[in-house]
């Protein structure tokens, strides 16, 4: 058994009453497994050239290079070979969780798993992420500018498991999971929520230190 404390930094944290920011923890940019993964996206860019919130020259805008960006992440990370495994208790209380250096050794993960590798590595990048959680599952979602009126790019993360997934139909499905949510009010609710990874940091919820 491991245990990992829970990293936490700054008074803020007092005003933090919502549980699933911590689920923040488990996205682990500085992992070393994540450098080879970023290394193989970048040649998959023009020019070999990885690009964030900046455009590629055969872009319309850089909300456009964005999606070309996280495509590319979704292609390096369904070229690994990880198993999506199903689990109706995943992102609940008392789930357990692997880190993202274990779902790569291991190569399968349930949803919260795939979610927190695919945020792992758009944090690494530079992308403002975040995690949807909804019942029983949860994927990704990225601002595609920095600008106040950004869109959002969400994606199902678990179908990197299928070797005949594209990212095209990963947003697809994403995309239907949070309206469904909406119509159902579940994120003003709260049976849903949207944890931005920019803010969980700024009020000092750190990615736990692993290798």
């Amino acid at each position: 058994t491991t245990i990992h404390p829970v990293q936490i930094k700054g008074a803020e944290l007092a005003g933090i009453k919502n549980p699933k920011w911590w689920y923040s923890v488990w996205v682990t940019p500085q992992a070393d497994s994540i450098k080879n993964i970023v290394d193989d996206i970048a040649k998959k860019l023009p020019n070999g050239v990885l690009k964030v919130y900046q455009q590629y020259e055969d872009d319309e805008s850089i909300g456009q290079s964005s999606v070309r960006v996280a495509s590319a992440v979704f292609e390096v990370l369904q070229a690994r070979g990880i198993k999506y495994v199903q689990n109706d208790g995943a992102a609940s209380n008392g789930q357990y969780v692997k880190y993202v250096n274990e779902t790569l050794r291991e190569k399968q993960g349930i949803c919260i798993e795939t979610a927190n590798l695919f945020a792992s590595v758009l944090e690494r990048l530079g992308f403002k992420t975040m995690l949807v959680l909804i019942p029983g599952h949860a994927f990704v979602g990225i601002f595609n500018d920095e600008t106040e009126e950004s869109t959002v790019t969400f994606i199902e993360t678990t179908m990197i498991g299928d070797k005949n997934a594209t990212f095209a139909g990963a947003v697809k499905s994403a995309n239907d999971k949070y309206n469904e949510q909406v119509e159902l009010d579940n994120f003003s609710s709260g049976d849903a929520e949207i944890i931005e990874i920019d803010n969980a940091r700024k009020f000092g919820i750190m990615p736990n230190d692993i290798p």
